[in-house]
C-alpha cells in the first residue's frame, strides 16, 4: 500500500504535464503569430471556432438520428410485429447538452481571441504613437 502511493503521484504529474505542454505550445504559437501579423493571429481563433462548430453540429446530428426497433409480442413471447421508430426532435436535455458543449469547446477560441486582441490593441497604440511623433516633427 505504501509503495503504490508514489506511483499514483507520478502518474498524476505525468498526466498533468502531458495535457499542459500542448496547451502551452499552442499559446506560444498564438503569441508568435500575433506578433508577426494581425491576420496571422486570427488563424488559431478561427480554427478553434470552426472545430467547436463541427463538434456541436455533429452532436446535434447524432442526437436527432435516433430511434430503435420496437417488437410487439404475444403472451407466449412470439414476435408478432416489429417496427422501427425514428425521432427527429431534440429534447430540452439534448439542447442543454449541446449548449454546454458549445460553451466549453469555445474556451480556446476566447483565449486565442483575447491574445489576438491584446496584440492588436498594442500594435494600434504603437502606430498611433508613431503618427503623433511624425506630426510633432512637422
Amino acid at each position: 500500500m505504501a509503495t503504490a502511493a508514489p506511483m499514483v503521484w507520478i502518474t498524476i504529474l505525468m498526466s498533468v504535464f502531458l495535457v499542459l505542454i500542448p496547451v502551452a505550445l499552442l499559446v506560444v504559437l498564438q503569441v508568435w503569430l500575433c506578433k508577426k501579423s494581425k491576420k496571422l493571429g486570427l488563424i488559431l481563433p478561427v480554427l478553434s471556432f470552426l472545430m467547436s462548430l463541427l463538434l456541436v453540429l455533429s452532436m446535434g446530428t447524432f442526437q436527432t438520428i435516433g430511434g430503435g426497433s420496437v417488437q410487439i409480442t404475444d403472451e407466449h413471447g412470439t414476435v408478432i410485429q416489429e417496427e422501427y421508430r425514428h425521432h427527429t426532435e431534440l429534447t430540452p436535455g439534448a439542447i442543454g447538452a449541446i449548449a454546454a458543449v458549445f460553451l466549453v469547446s469555445n474556451i480556446p477560441t476566447v483565449v486565442f481571441g483575447g491574445i489576438w486582441l491584446h496584440y492588436k490593441n498594442r500594435r494600434d497604440f504603437q502606430d498611433d504613437l508613431k503618427k503623433m511623433k511624425i506630426e510633432d516633427l512637422e
